[in-house]
Order: C-alpha cells, then sequence, then structure tokens
C-alpha cells in the first residue's frame, strides 16, 4: 500500500498542540498567550501553503461522464433483436409460408375457378362425353332451362413449408391464388350446367344431372389457382393461421431486347403497425409504403377478401423490420432506450434522476466546490 509523505510542518503543529494540552491539563495558568500566538501562526503558515499547491483532480466524474455517453448512444441508436407487433392492413396482394400442416380454407363456393400447374385431371363423365385431360382446366358455371350449375372446392390441407400468395384482380370477385408447394391435390364437386375448357381444346358446356367429383393433381411446379366469387366479400382463408416470412411486396419483371427489368412495389393500401412491445404504441401505414421483414413468425388471425382489396390481420414476432428504398430506408425496431421507456419507466426515472445528482455533485467537488 502507497504510504502519503511526511510533513514536517504539519507533524512540528501536532507535537506542539500536544504539549500545549499536557500544560493546560497540568497546569494552572495554562499556555501563555505567545505560545498560542506562535502555534496559530505556524498553522496559518501550513493553510497558506497548502493553498499555493496544485490541487489534485479526481477524474472519476470525467470517467462515469464518459461511460454514460457510451451506454446512453447504445440505448439511443442500437435497436432491440425481436419485437412483438401487430398489423391491421388492406392490400392488394399478401404472401407468406405455413409454418405447419393446416387446412387454410374452408369449403369454397365459386361462380369459376380456373386451375393450371397441374399433373391430371379427374373429371366426372357428363352428358355428351368426358373431357380430355390436359395441364389446366377452367371451370364456369352457367344458366340452361332454369337451372344455374355450382362448382364447390373442398377445403385445402396443405403441408408445412407451402408458400402461398394471395392477390387481387382488377376483374371483379375474382382473385389469384399461387401455391408453392410440392405434389397437392385439389377435391371439388361439380353439379349442373357448367362450362368446362381444358388447355388446347375448346370450352364447352357440360350438364352434371347429380353432384360428381373431381380431382386436381398438382405436378412439381406452382399451381395457380383463380377463384371467382359470386359476391364480395369473402372470407374463405382460415381464420388462426401459423405462418412465417410474411411479405406485402410483389416483384414484376419486364423483358425487353436483350435485358430483364426487375421492379420491387409494395402492395400496401392502408393499415395501422402496433408495437406491443411498446404498449401498443400506434403507427400509421401509408399507401405505397415499402414494409419489409427480415424475419416474422406468427399468426395470420383473419384474412378477408373484399372487391377492391385483401383486408387481414396479423399477430407475431418479426426481425429487421425496415421502411423505404435505398439510401432512404430505415429501421422500424424499437430502440432499447424506447423498450426501457414503455417497460420499466418509473425504474428508468428514478434511476436517471438519482443518477444525474450523483453525476453534478461529483462534478461540482472536481471543480473544488463543496456543497
Amino acid at each position: 500500500m502507497r504510504r502519503h509523505a511526511k510533513d514536517p510542518l504539519r507533524e512540528l503543529l501536532d507535537r506542539r498542540l500536544e504539549i500545549l494540552a499536557a500544560q493546560a491539563t497540568h497546569a494552572s495558568s495554562g499556555p501563555s498567550a505567545e505560545e498560542i500566538e506562535a502555534i496559530s501562526r505556524l498553522a496559518k503558515l501550513i493553510d497558506l501553503r497548502d493553498s499555493l499547491r496544485p490541487r489534485r483532480r479526481n477524474w472519476w466524474p470525467a470517467s462515469v461522464l464518459t461511460g454514460t455517453l457510451a451506454v446512453v448512444s447504445v440505448l439511443l441508436f442500437v435497436r432491440i433483436p425481436d419485437t412483438e407487433i401487430e398489423m391491421e392492413v388492406a392490400s392488394r396482394e399478401l404472401t407468406f409460408t405455413l409454418a405447419k400442416e393446416q387446412v387454410i380454407t374452408g369449403m369454397l363456393d365459386l361462380a369459376a375457378l380456373g386451375v393450371s400447374g397441374l399433373r391430371s385431371i379427374g373429371l366426372p363423365v357428363a352428358e355428351g362425353g368426358p373431357p380430355t385431360g390436359a395441364p389446366a382446366v377452367s371451370l364456369t358455371r352457367v344458366s340452361t332451362k332454369g337451372r344455374e350449375g355450382s362448382v364447390t372446392l373442398a377445403p385445402m390441407l396443405l403441408p408445412a413449408g407451402t408458400r402461398v400468395t394471395l392477390r387481387q384482380s382488377d376483374v371483379p370477385n375474382h382473385y389469384g391464388v399461387f401455391l408453392s408447394t410440392a405434389v397437392l391435390s385439389l377435391q371439388g364437386a361439380l353439379n349442373g350446367p357448367l362450362r368446362v375448357g381444358l388447355a388446347g381444346a375448346p370450352a364447352r358446356v357440360y350438364d352434371f344431372a347429380s353432384p360428381k367429383p373431381i380431382v386436381l393433381a398438382g405436378g412439381s411446379e406452382d399451381m395457380i389457382m383463380d377463384l371467382t366469387f359470386s359476391a364480395m366479400p369473402q372470407a374463405p382463408v382460415a381464420p388462426q393461421l401459423r405462418v412465417s416470412d410474411l411479405s406485402v411486396l410483389r416483384i414484376d419483371q419486364f423483358l425487353g431486347p436483350g435485358r430483364t427489368i426487375v421492379t420491387r412495389l409494395s402492395t400496401i393500401l392502408s393499415g395501422t403497425l402496433f408495437f406491443e412491445s411498446l404498449n401498443g404504441e400506434e403507427r400509421r401505414l401509408r399507401e405505397g409504403e415499402e414494409l419489409k421483414f427480415e424475419r416474422s413468425n406468427g399468426e395470420l388471425r383473419t384474412v378477408e377478401l373484399a372487391a377492391n382489396h385483401i383486408g387481414w390481420k396479423f399477430h407475431g414476432r418479426v426481425r429487421g423490420m425496415t421502411t423505404g428504398t435505398g439510401e432512404g430506408r430505415r429501421s422500424l425496431m424499437p430502440t432499447w432506450l424506447e423498450w426501457l421507456r414503455a417497460r420499466h419507466g418509473l425504474t428508468l426515472l428514478w434511476a436517471t434522476s438519482v443518477y444525474v445528482f450523483a453525476l453534478i455533485a461529483g462534478a461540482l467537488r472536481w471543480w473544488g466546490i463543496r456543497i
């Protein structure tokens, strides 16, 4: 341990004070005025010497301030890795991946059905002879002799990892569904007069006297479905789907002479983003705003197909949530300071107050101001 250097003047003052104290105890008259004056002059000399010496600074306040700036910088600019959100959005297109095997639709009663990317088509025998097989089929109900046909599609069970895209069409009551999955089989039923069209053959009208089953077997390529409903809105998608990799961006490609132009477009029309980790703080989504997730996992609670948009609600956890394009892209992930303020606001207030007080007190002492 380092010892303080000896101070001869202070040691002399201490010895003379001890002698005077002993004299005052044992002698009846006590110390003389001259002795007291001499000790007083010695004490003043020591004080004068100490006041002229350079003051030794205590650097801990500066170190604490530097550390504080580093911590505050982290809290202000470093964002939490993932956060819980809820979204209510109207968009023209929605893409997601199934997190597990699920039934994604109920029974669908359609005005028309078109499917491409098929390996085989199992159609029932109808009046006038059965149509031949083809990789694509279109089924449209018609009315003849007071009878109207019907096309129904059974609930679709899709495996985990299936990539599903719902896209609104410019045709009234029409939506496109894109399924990226392994071999898939769709089942349905046909009844009454229907116009049946197969790839490479003219469409013909067949009249099914009773409901007949139909089996559509998908191939190795993506399956594309065209669904036309008799009225809108519709809620064909099953609620509370477990999904991941949510996307509201569409990639358009233009094939020109000798080059390909790729454009990424936002399909958002409007919506609201709720930050559940920030006590439900809201953020409005503008039309055409590019919203992108590095990773998303949660529950697609509801999906409604309206006449001019897809309305859907999502709740889950996301990573790398950004908006904008190019150099204007910015993160929407909350900072650590925002998270602490929302989750531990009172604790943060008291801790900050005590810390600031201690820091100010230390700075004043560092400058030699007593408090």
